[in-house]
C-alpha cells in the first residue's frame, strides 16, 4: 500500500501546530482528503529548504551544475509524490499566510504549470509567492 493511500485511510481530520523557539512555523490541518499546510513563518522554510537543499546552492560551476541536477532530482520527487496523491484521490496544499502556493494532487488544476512540472498533478497557484518562499 503506497504511503499515500496509507494516509488517506488514517487522516480523517485534525489539527496540528509546529513551532520553533517558541514562534509558530507551520500550522497543518487535515480533513476530507484534503491536508493543508500553512506556513506561517518564512525564515523556518527558507532554513528548512535551505538544510534540504545542501550543497547546492556552492559557488562557482560544480555548484550550477549540483543546483540544477539537485532541482532535477527534487522535481522528480515531487512529481511522483504528486501523481500518487491523485492516484489516491488526495490533495495537499502548500500556503503562505493562508494564501494558497502551491497545491499537488487530485485538486491540482494547473494551467500553465503543468509545462514546467511535467504534470496535472501539480499547480502552481501563486507563482510569486512560491518564488519569494523558494529563492
Amino acid at each position: 500500500m503506497p504511503l499515500t493511500s496509507f494516509l488517506g485511510a488514517m487522516l480523517k481530520s485534525g489539527k496540528v501546530t509546529v513551532s520553533t523557539n517558541n514562534v509558530k512555523a507551520l500550522e497543518i490541518t487535515a480533513y476530507d482528503k484534503k491536508i493543508d499546510i500553512d506556513a506561517l513563518n518564512k525564515q523556518f522554510i527558507k532554513d528548512t529548504l535551505g538544510v534540504a537543499r545542501g550543497s547546492m546552492w556552492d559557488k562557482g560551476p560544480r555548484g550550477s551544475l549540483n543546483m540544477i541536477k539537485t532541482a532535477r532530482n527534487s522535481l522528480d520527487g515531487l512529481r511522483g509524490i504528486a501523481q500518487d496523491l491523485s492516484d489516491s484521490g488526495l490533495t495537499v496544499t502548500f500556503s503562505y499566510k493562508g494564501n494558497v502556493v502551491v497545491t499537488l494532487g487530485s485538486k491540482a488544476n494547473p494551467v500553465l504549470s503543468d509545462v514546467i512540472t511535467g504534470t496535472k498533478a501539480i499547480e502552481i497557484n501563486s507563482p510569486r509567492k512560491f518564488v519569494e518562499l523558494v529563492l
